[in-house]
């Protein structure tokens, strides 16, 4: 009986929860911003490729965790964005440099995470030869379709 306890409750919790892992991305074209601390950012903008919800269950009350994995491209990177709440970035393989308004930029080679603050402008590009595959890991209330919010061009 415990072998098929366990997947009832997380299909139970699954179900419960918004359907959140298929809104990822939103863009307000009346508030642009195309630099961080006043520079232009390297790579093109392009989303992750062949991600996957890891996990997505409820955390606590209120509350469920949302776990993605996604590869980013050698030479691309993400568009300027910030986080309606905080989040980390596991590098699993090749590197990614970090980009945060008031940071100097910072490197995260594989085996390293970050934390990406809540209300942040940040983007994240792989400037290097080889993908990039990443693990993404937020809490986030139940009724929060937006993780994040891209605020640099929203045609791209």
């Amino acid at each position: 009986m415990k072998k098929t306890f366990a997947p009832i409750l997380a299909l139970t919790a699954a179900l419960s929860l918004p359907a959140i892992a298929t809104a990822q991305n939103t863009c307000d074209p009346n508030n642009l911003v195309t630099k961080i601390n006043g520079y232009a950012l390297p790579g093109k903008v392009e989303g992750l490729h062949d991600v996957t919800v890891m996990y997505n269950a409820a955390s606590r009350p209120g509350y469920h965790l949302r776990v993605s994995q996604g590869t980013r491209k050698a030479g691309t990177r993400v568009g300027i964005h910030v986080h309606n709440f905080g989040g980390h970035t596991c590098v699993l393989s090749g590197a990614i440099t970090i980009f945060m308004e008031g940071s100097p930029p910072q490197l995260a080679p594989a085996g390293t995470c970050y934390y990406m603050p809540k209300d942040t402008h940040m983007a994240a590009s792989n400037l290097g030869t080889e993908d990039a595959v990443l693990i993404d890991t937020f809490e986030l209330p139940n009724d929060d379709f937006e993780f994040i919010t891209i605020v640099e061009d929203c045609n791209k």
